[in-house]
């Protein structure tokens, strides 16, 4: 009786002990699912961190990349207006020397042995100045025309690209870079209430023309930017010979006026090259006052580009040789009016050139992937039913949020007092740094 009982005991522990296995097995598949889910949802989430932090890299090393043409665009405008300088500086020049020759052979033909070769220098002269003034006329239209010219599409092209740096353009780019490493993800770049039209704004206000004036005269080469002003003595005697003490006044003397100027309300150039025979002469009642210098005769003249804009060289061109200077006007024939004038440039907000506020350029990007995309147990549907495993915790999408910067870091040889952030030195670059709280505050209103 008593092994009886025994047997159907043992046979009873055995039956629970099948149904505690049965338990345990259902709770380590359930575990399992979830250790399966919340890997997939962590794989994930590390996949989506690490592509908005190369979406915000690449993001910010565009606008870097844009700012650095920029610089480059805003130099090569530049170099065009020193071009332009150049090219009516020659033409001048090259006038001034065909009338100059022009002059020799006339005063050479009275001895035949000298006329035979200044006139095959004038017609040298010559040559050169109708070759000069087709070459300038063709460099001026090539570089500035209003529509046309080089320098106009170096500005059409600053300004896109730069739009090309603002949130949307960034944005399009951020989502691009998510994409390629997993179709699945999608990627913004959160708005900046307009910091980077602040950034870098286009140089229009008369202080601004007047701040790239000084940069394209400062760039000039020293025969255009310089007074082109010379005197020479002559072997000849003067009408003041014996009036005067000082010797200076005993003789006649050639003296050369002329400069290159921009024209301050056409912001186009003008040049003007004079060269005159000056002569004592007494003044006064009789003759009997002091010895004076008069102009005698003009010798060589040239003029290009509009009217003079009359800066200091060719004031004095006008006040010294004044003959010549009304014969150089006569004769420029180039007009420069109707080429675009001081081209627009873009720089950095006053603030920032002006050291108040700093010279970086910050950007936030979010991406986020829907985490019904996610291949967790709830979307394998490995469950169902009662037994469905849900995966809504995690909410309806996985966010990632990533800042970078662009900011100003010229090479150690660079590294000058002169090299103060500006779009004018393409020494920009992009690194990651932390998403500061106006990035979080703003990422929060979007992952709501």
């Amino acid at each position: 009786m008593g092994s009886i009982t025994n047997s159907r005991r043992r046979r009873a522990q055995s039956g629970q002990a099948l149904v505690l296995a049965l338990l345990l097995i259902v709770g380590g598949a359930f575990l399992l699912l979830v250790v399966f889910s919340s890997g997939r949802v962590l794989t994930t989430r590390q996949s989506l961190n690490d592509a908005a932090d190369a979406a915000a890299l690449s993001a910010a090393t565009w606008r870097a990349r844009v700012l650095n043409y920029a610089a480059y665009t805003n130099r090569a405008m530049v170099a065009q207006e020193v071009a332009l300088a150049q090219a009516v500086t020659i033409a001048s020049w090259a006038r001034y020397f065909d009338a100059l020759a022009a002059n020799a052979q006339s005063v050479a033909a009275a001895y035949p042995p000298a006329a035979l070769a200044v006139a095959a220098i004038a017609s040298g002269a010559d040559l050169a100045r109708a070759a000069t003034e087709q070459a300038a006329s063709t460099e001026m239209a090539w570089r500035a025309h209003e529509q046309l010219g080089y320098k106009v599409w170096l500005e059409r092209s600053q300004v896109a690209l730069l739009r090309s740096a603002q949130v949307f353009g960034l944005g399009a780019i951020a989502n691009e870079v998510v994409r390629s490493g997993d179709s699945r993800f999608f990627a913004f770049a959160l708005g900046d209430a307009g910091a980077f039209a602040a950034f870098t704004q286009p140089q229009v206000s008369a202080e601004d023309k007047a701040r790239l004036r000084e940069v394209v005269l400062e760039s000039l080469d020293p025969f255009t930017a310089n007074p082109r002003s010379a005197d020479h003595r002559l072997p000849l005697p003067s009408s003041c010979v014996g009036r005067s003490a000082d010797l200076d006044k005993w003789t006649l003397w050639l003296r050369r006026r002329g400069g290159t100027a921009l024209h301050e309300s056409l912001e186009t150039w003008s040049a003007v090259d004079t060269l005159s025979l000056h002569d004592w002469r007494a003044g006064g009642f009789l003759g009997l006052g002091a010895c004076r210098d008069r102009e005698a005769g003009a010798v060589g003249w040239g003029g290009a580009g509009v009217n003079p804009a009359w800066n200091d060289s060719q004031l004095q061109s006008a006040h010294i040789n004044p003959g010549a200077t009304a014969l150089a006007l006569f004769g420029a024939t180039g007009d420069t009016a109707s080429l675009a004038g001081l081209p627009q440039v873009h720089d950095l907000g006053a603030q920032i050139r002006l050291g108040q506020a700093p010279a970086v350029s910050q950007l936030a990007v979010m991406a986020r992937v829907a985490v019904h995309d996610i291949g967790t147990a709830d979307k394998l549907a490995v469950t169902s039913g009662r037994m469905r495993l849900s995966d809504g915790a995690h909410g309806r999408y996985l966010w990632a949020l990533s800042a970078a910067e662009v900011y100003f870091s010229p090479p150690p040889e660079a590294s000058t007092p002169a090299q103060l952030p500006s779009l004018f030195s393409p020494f920009w670059q992009a690194r990651l740094i932390s998403p500061t709280e106006a990035h979080r505050a703003a990422a929060a209103t979007y992952a709501r």
